[in-house]
């Protein structure tokens, strides 16, 4: 099954800019509305007519994690009524981490990890959260490629929104949504040379990511 991972942003109610981001690295990432939430530029483009998938988000309480939540459903909704999907029963939720000490970020990664299984094509959003919070997913998307049978991390990505124009100009501000996918596959091409005692792991991955 497609399972789509994200984190729920805790900014303030107001806080999100709903925007067009445009896709860099990746077309299928190319969606003409407007969204707060880039995961969605994610679902537009692998979610397949009468297919089944799941969205999944790491909720924090507090802040405006509550707001946030009820925005992205509210969008999911919308999203599957245009695309024609077979839209989930609403957003499932994982705890956040109470704090950033790691016994709390593992925690985290183990209820992310019990919620994949074989077969499964596991997809990721890295823009919202804590940078621990982040890592924990990202964690947890590649520990499930590698313990679950034919499982395959097709695309993740990262949501960005250019502010350098002030915020006297928003008209200006840009927002884009990049593939990252690239950077999960480098660092299982690194792990797999270094277990496999390549005496130049350097020279091989420059070799390979040259190609």
């Amino acid at each position: 099954m497609k399972k789509f991972f994200t984190n729920i942003p805790i900014q303030l109610p107001g806080g999100l800019e709903n925007m067009v981001y445009q896709a860099v690295g990746n077309d299928r990432l190319a969606m003409s509305e407007k969204t707060r939430f880039p995961i969605l530029s994610v679902v537009h483009g692998y979610a397949e007519r009468g297919e089944p998938f799941r969205l999944i988000a790491v909720e924090t309480k507090g802040g405006g994690g509550s707001e946030n939540l009820e925005l992205l459903r509210q969008e999911l909704d919308a999203l599957c009524l245009r695309d024609g999907l077979a839209c989930p029963d609403g957003v499932e939720t994982v705890p956040a981490p109470e704090s950033d000490r790691v016994a709390c970020h593992i925690e985290t990664f183990q209820r992310l990890i019990d919620l994949t299984d074989d077969g499964d094509e596991l997809f990721a959003c890295v823009t919202y959260g804590t940078k621990p919070m982040s890592m924990a997913l990202l964690a947890a998307v590649r520990y499930a490629y590698r313990i679950r049978r034919n499982t395959s991390v097709p695309c993740v990505v990262y949501g960005y929104v250019d502010r350098s124009a002030g915020r006297d100009r928003k008209d200006l501000w840009k927002a884009c949504v990049y593939d990252e996918t690239a950077l999960l596959q480098v660092d299982e091409m690194v792990r797999l040379l270094a277990e496999s005692g390549v005496s130049n792991p350097q020279a091989a991955l420059n070799a390979i990511l040259s190609l």
